[in-house]
């Protein structure tokens, strides 16, 4: 269910939360399914409990998922609306455009970067 790149510079958690947002994107997780469990997820990719349960939280602060006592944890009924998410994404981005910038990057040249990623996505749908 996950796929994580433990060379990656992106954080395991951040790696969880990603894959758990995409599949609710492309509505394999569809408004009040179940997640599997904390553990699980962490038994099924070696990661350590904590690292998942923080991408769970992280998630829940989001309001992507939430969680009942005793019975785990589902995807919001707004996780697929939910602008929070988005926004925050744009505010991360922003930093790295300004960097790449800085380094000569051209508008064009990250438009087309961007085009190419979009282009890879709608071939994966």
């Amino acid at each position: 269910m996950f796929e994580i790149d433990l060379r990656s510079r992106i954080p395991i958690y951040e790696q969880i939360k990603n894959e758990i947002l995409m599949q609710i994107r492309l509505g394999i997780l569809k408004s009040d399914e179940q997640l599997p469990s904390i553990r699980s997820v962490s038994q099924s990719t070696g990661i350590n409990v904590n690292t998942v349960k923080r991408a769970f939280a992280d998630l829940e602060d989001e309001g992507v998922i939430y969680t009942l006592v005793g019975r785990g944890s589902f995807v919001s009924s707004d996780a697929v609306n939910n602008t929070t998410i988005a926004k925050k994404a744009l505010d991360e981005i922003s930093t790295d455009i300004r960097s790449l910038k800085s380094k000569g990057v051209t508008k064009e040249a990250l438009i087309s970067l961007i085009d190419s990623i979009y282009s890879e996505e709608i071939k994966n749908d």
